[in-house]
């Protein structure tokens, strides 16, 4: 029984290590089915934000700039500089700053001039600066020329949720695309204006191939971020 029992043990060892050893299969398709997550990245919460802080300013609403405030002030945002693949057009050193959460707060005290209660609300935003933040998210400052493509090369991790936004200057057409490094079409986002996103979950971790096509006549600085 005792010798059974090394045998069977050994076999065990000797299997768990030829698991380990197998190398991950990185053929097809590096995108997982069905790993959709509840919890929101650092970047979409930016992306969130930045979205409702233009609303709010466009709608002249007050409350809209003290909700994108207060998520705003949730994400940490690191500068980070990504391998460029290919340059559309000659880079110019033009940048796009991120409206903070005291930029919109601020913006939302002159709307609410006279309004006691949201003056509350704003100091209360204030004062909670110091609640935990989102970490991960990082951004870099890229350029783009007039029906031009620039492309990155970007690692994400298998089996965690990748994600991927950009924003222009609202001058232009941008539109994204993302491959992997098998060269399959993994995420496309098309529309007219020039904010893009892309979410999704590698099967394993691999490099991505993520293009911003200028679709308009004139070349844009942009900012794009990922987790």
């Amino acid at each position: 029984m005792k010798i059974a029992s090394l045998l069977a043990a050994t076999a065990a060892i000797a299997l768990t290590g030829s698991v380990i050893a197998q190398e991950t299969d990185e053929t097809g398709t590096n995108f997982a089915e069905d790993q959709r997550s509840d919890e929101r990245t650092g970047v979409e919460l930016l992306a969130m934000s930045q979205d409702l802080y233009a609303y709010g300013v466009d709608a002249r609403d007050p409350l809209a700039l003290i909700v994108a405030a207060r998520i705003r002030q949730g994400v940490e945002v690191e500068d980070r500089e990504y391998e460029v693949d290919e340059q559309g057009g000659e880079p110019e050193d033009a940048e796009i700053e991120f409206a903070s959460a005291e930029d919109m707060l601020d913006e939302a005290r002159v709307l609410a001039r006279g309004d006691e209660a949201l003056a509350s609300l704003i100091e209360e935003v204030e004062a909670d600066a110091s609640r935990g933040r989102v970490g991960g998210p990082g951004r870099d400052t890229g350029w783009v020329g007039a029906r031009s493509t620039t492309s990155y090369n970007v690692t994400f991790r298998g089996g965690e949720r990748a994600a991927i936004w950009a924003s222009g200057p609202g001058r232009t057409d941008l539109d994204m695309y993302v491959y992997d490094q098998n060269g399959n079409l993994i995420c496309r986002h098309i529309d007219y204006s020039d904010r893009m996103s892309c979410f999704w979950t590698p099967r394993w971790t691999g490099t991505f191939r993520v293009q911003v096509r200028n679709l308009g006549n004139v070349g844009v600085s942009y900012n794009i971020v990922t987790n």
